[in-house]
């Protein structure tokens, strides 16, 4: 039974750590359908991607490909947000990184309990044509 004030909706990317960015995306536009999107932060080392259904899917260049702990995480929507980051707070969970993208997406990032980022976040404001 999930606890009340988390009513997760959907997930809304997962992340991979990739050498070359070119590369991945022949793979995952080319091979699998998925879209570039314009990125929604201010790193230049994050490629965003999407699919039809809206979920994204962020390719991080990096030389430690194929994974980075630091940079692996899992990102949710919430139903409602505040009441998503009471219920966190009330049950003791630590906000870690908090913000608004560039498409009004706002987010929290916090830890599970063996150490693997989480991320809750509001639907994305940004829409594909």
């Amino acid at each position: 039974m999930p606890t009340p004030g988390i009513e997760l909706t959907g997930v809304n990317h997962v992340v991979t750590m990739v050498k070359e960015t070119q590369r991945s995306m022949d793979f995952y536009c080319g091979l699998l359908g998925f879209k570039q999107i314009p990125s929604m932060v201010d790193n230049e080392n994050i490629t965003w991607l999407q699919l039809p259904s809206g979920v994204m899917l962020h390719l991080i260049e990096t030389d430690e490909a194929p994974v980075r702990p630091e940079n692996v995480h899992h990102a949710f929507e919430v139903q409602d947000f505040d009441a998503a980051w009471k219920t966190l707070e009330a049950n003791g969970v630590p906000v870690e990184r908090d913000g608004i993208r560039h498409d009004g997406q706002r987010y929290i990032f916090f830890r599970d309990p063996d150490g693997t980022r989480v991320e809750i976040c509001t639907p994305s404001g940004f829409k594909s044509t």
